[in-house]
């Protein structure tokens, strides 16, 4: 089982990730530093894990519309780019809030359980 280390030393599963999309993918819009902090986990490729989080036959879409990033990604392809955000090494740790507010969209907590995103003044 693939498992992710949050930036609170806690484990997440990718299942517990896919779990929390509800069989939906995740969409998203993002402005500022956010879109090039995402383009580059995604241009990754195929990476050392043998994962790649950019297959357009499972869906997923990265495309610039008006200076925004518009991203459309897979429930296949979200836990791979979770845990690349974890992985980039930046000096203000904008990947890794990236990715922690985006487990948090999901409902997902900063200690990595599901608790739904009413638990977490989102709903």
């Amino acid at each position: 089982m693939s498992v992710i280390e949050n930036t609170n030393s806690c484990q997440i599963s990718y299942a517990l990730i896919r779990q929390a999309m509800e069989g939906e993918p995740y969409t998203m819009q993002l402005a500022g530093n956010d879109g090039p902090i995402v383009e580059e986990a995604v241009n990754q490729g195929i990476d050392g894990h043998l994962e790649a989080c950019f297959c357009p036959d499972r869906g997923d879409r990265f495309e610039w519309v008006g200076g925004k990033l518009h991203c459309i990604v897979s429930k296949a392809s979200f836990p791979t780019l979770i845990r690349r955000l974890y992985e980039v090494e930046d000096e203000e740790g904008e990947a890794a809030r990236l990715a922690d507010d985006m487990l948090r969209v999901l409902g997902i907590n900063e200690y990595g359980r599901l608790v739904g995103r009413e638990a977490l003044g989102l709903d």
